[in-house]
């Protein structure tokens, strides 16, 4: 929950020309004013040799792609396709997400264990997920080597972290990021939920950005009263900000606003 940017690309390759693009990815991404920058890693070479700092695959390996396949019934479903050979590094600027940047390949074909969905008499539907048959799936990566990830930007906007001048530096450092990938040659992908990416307006992108705060502490503050101190009452980020209650009361105001306006139509 909250302001995310999502972001991917893709290039025809094999190991060795996806390390050379990772490692010069790598030299101009590290430039860019991140609060954080680790070293590149690599995961299960084809080949058996690492180039970068070998890191042990585990159930978290970066690198995983979800693809939409459409079922006979005409229901859309993601398949899980998960990584082989992976090289990445991960950036970070203080209260924003981790973003990590990198290329990994992928099996031609995997076997997907549909949902199996449930349809009762008076029209409601049940979704059991992976409870399905199993099927095999084309990938059509065969040749590729491709990236896909999001990262939450709205916490950067916290003031004991420098605010909004903060928050522009997490959410725009990362489109120059992708913009470099792209200049090297690779097909990129993004999308933000502040539409930053269609508009380019930064005076927009400030004005979603309050939005969104202003929401999300309405909802979180709302939450909370109904949780009170309970165990498993919410914890957010956005209540760290020294002005939550201030966002929290303009928030619920805008709430309750959108309710009277629903319940007219």
């Amino acid at each position: 929950m909250g302001l995310t940017i999502y972001y991917g690309m893709k290039t025809k390759a094999d190991a060795d020309s996806a390390r050379g693009l990772v490692e010069r990815m790598y030299e101009r991404i590290a430039k860019l004013p991140w609060d954080e920058l680790t070293e590149v890693y690599e995961v299960d070479p084809p080949d058996g040799k690492y180039a970068f700092e070998k890191e042990e695959a585990d159930r978290f390996k970066p690198g995983t792609e979800y693809l939409p396949r459409k079922r006979a019934d005409g229901e859309e479903e993601l398949v899980e396709v998960p990584s082989l050979h992976v090289i990445y590094f991960v950036a970070r600027v203080r209260g924003a997400e981790s973003a990590r940047f990198g290329l990994a390949s992928h099996p031609p074909v995997v076997v997907h264990r549909a949902n199996a969905i449930e349809r009762a008499a008076d029209g409601s539907v049940t979704t059991h997920i992976g409870a399905g048959e199993a099927v095999e799936v084309p990938t059509r990566l065969r040749g590729w080597y491709t990236w896909g990830d999001f990262c939450k930007t709205q916490y950067a906007a916290n003031p004991k972290l420098g605010g909004e001048k903060n928050f522009l530096r997490a959410h725009l450092t990362l489109f120059r990021a992708v913009d470099i990938c792209k200049r090297l040659g690779l097909k990129t992908r993004i999308r933000d939920d502040a539409k930053y990416c269609k508009h380019g307006s930064v005076a927009k992108l400030l004005e979603s950005l309050r939005w969104h705060n202003e929401l999300l502490a309405g909802f979180v503050g709302s939450l909370s009263d109904v949780l009170g101190k309970s165990e498993g009452a919410m914890v957010a980020p956005i209540k760290d900000r020294p002005d939550f209650e201030h966002l929290e009361a303009r928030g619920v105001a805008k709430m309750k606003k959108r309710g009277k306006a629903k319940r007219k139509k």
